[in-house]
């Protein structure tokens, strides 16, 4: 079952309420409440995320849901992709994109530029990122659209590069890796995905029959992760996450390799190439169940860091402030005062 972060549910009734919707309606259609989606560590399913953004699409009359100075009508997506599907290669399919898209809105400039080493950058640039201040909107925006080239030309578009017009955040990184498979820039002078050319030559292997079944869920298909990719880090998460007890132990990486039935070598290879390691996700694990520890429990920060294997309660604190920006004591204080004026309103 594939599923989104919280932070996109959250920030997708952010900006909804922001232009005078009714959070808690939106959310009751969906199945979800607010305390889930206030909860850094809670993920729903995809399949709720993309409800709840028709639902702010159809509310708003809106494409870009209220992230952008103007509205872009319901139904634009639908009629580019339509005039795209007949063109005779990839790129040509982009190029009447962005040519469309300048015609429509002045909000989300895009343009596609040559790179280096025979690449070529889909480039965008949002008029008023003020609007956007969680960069949520620029994301959703990539993601569209890498998945769309994905879905024409009938397997994962190799990316290049992702470069961001932002500061690198800090728990929603792990996201791109499966959002984004490639490598990413940061303070970037534009937000991009940059394709090789020679990719971009390839046919369009998709009908009008399959684009209109696509487009009947959309945005399904353009949020999920497609069946074909293979991620090896995912693997190892959701092979060590059921056993999540505590104290927390890790099984050796040659037992990881083992029962994943390869060899070591092999799988360090496979995870080098996906830009990661087995300590980067024994990491991220750590710090997964850290905040939920944090926010649902009574540790205290030297018995947390104790159980989650950290020799002083000093490390844990240097590692937990580098992934969240605030101390785990701050952490703790900021997210239940937030539940309590939450639970306060209702």
């Amino acid at each position: 079952m594939s599923t989104s972060s919280s932070h996109y549910f959250r920030e997708t009734i952010r900006g909804a309420e922001r232009c005078g919707l009714d959070g808690e309606r939106l959310l009751a259609e969906v199945g979800v409440t607010r305390i889930q989606i206030e909860d850094p560590t809670w993920r729903g399913k995809s399949e709720q995320l993309a409800r709840l953004v028709q639902l702010v699409w159809l509310a708003l009359g809106d494409e870009f849901m209220g992230f952008t100075e103007h509205r872009c009508k319901a139904g634009t997506f639908a009629m580019i992709t339509h005039g795209i599907i007949g063109e005779e290669t990839l790129e040509r399919a982009l190029r009447k994109a962005v040519l469309f898209y300048g015609l429509v809105t002045d909000d989300i400039k895009m343009e596609l530029v040559p790179g280096p080493k025979d690449t070529l950058a889909l480039k965008m640039v949002f008029v008023r990122p003020e609007l956007d201040p969680q960069q949520y909107m620029h994301e959703f925006w990539l993601s569209i659209w890498y998945r769309l080239v994905s879905w024409l030309g009938g397997s994962l578009a190799p990316l290049e590069k992702v470069t961001f017009s932002y500061v690198r955040p800090v728990v929603r990184i792990e996201e791109f890796k499966y959002m984004f498979p490639a490598t990413y820039e940061f303070d970037a002078p534009f937000t991009s995905l940059v394709f090789r050319r020679d990719f971009l030559q390839n046919p369009i292997v998709r009908s009008r029959s399959e684009l209109k079944r696509l487009l009947s869920v959309a945005p399904l298909g353009f949020m999920t992760v497609p069946d074909y990719v293979v991620s090896y880090g995912r693997r190892i998460r959701n092979l060590i996450l059921p056993e999540r007890k505590l104290p927390l132990e890790f099984p050796e990486f040659d037992e990881v390799a083992v029962r994943l039935g390869m060899g070591e070598q092999s799988l360090r290879r496979k995870l080098r190439q996906e830009g990661s390691s087995y300590r980067a996700i024994k990491e991220n694990i750590r710090r997964d169940i850290a905040i939920a520890k944090l926010v649902r429990g009574n540790f205290s920060v030297a018995e947390l860091a104790e159980q989650l294997g950290y020799s002083e309660t000093r490390a844990f604190t240097r590692a937990f402030s580098s992934w969240t920006g605030m101390s785990p004591v701050q952490y703790r204080e900021h997210f239940r005062s937030h539940v309590s004026r939450l639970s306060s309103r209702s």
